[in-house]
């Protein structure tokens, strides 16, 4: 699947209101969608408490399909845009409450041999995160 990032809102005025919305139409809809029917299938219940998320986002490139090194990726898309975009769909999946509950985030752009995105959620427990004495 290849990594699509959450755009801007676009913005319309009716009758003195100004609505913001996404189309419809646009690629990252199709993209959040299989994130949240993957999330969905998984049938993990309702995390309640303090998340860490990591995700990894990978992009095919040709030169990657020659190297075995990791190579992080520093063109657009812009890595923030693309974390929004899952969380958005986590949260459609209820994975958790709201997107807020993410504590923790480690995230990454690579160059792949093929397009991939890669999320791991980790719910802390708040006995584990203790201040030092």
């Amino acid at each position: 699947m290849k990594p699509i990032a959450q755009p801007r809102h676009r913005a319309t005025a009716r009758g003195g209101f100004i609505r913001m919305y996404l189309p419809n139409d646009h690629p990252v809809q199709e993209f959040k969608a299989a994130i949240t029917s993957a999330a969905i299938r998984e049938r993990a219940p309702c995390i309640e408490g303090a998340v860490r998320l990591e995700l990894c986002f990978g992009f095919a490139t040709e030169a990657s399909r020659r190297s075995k090194q990791i190579t992080y990726r520093i063109a657009r898309p812009d890595l923030d845009n693309l974390e929004k975009a899952v969380m958005d769909a986590l949260t459609a999946a209820a994975v958790w409450n709201d997107d807020s509950q993410v504590a923790e985030k480690v995230s990454a752009k690579v160059a792949a041999s093929s397009d991939f995105v890669s999320i791991t959620i980790i719910s802390l427990q708040p006995e584990v995160l203790t201040p030092n004495a």
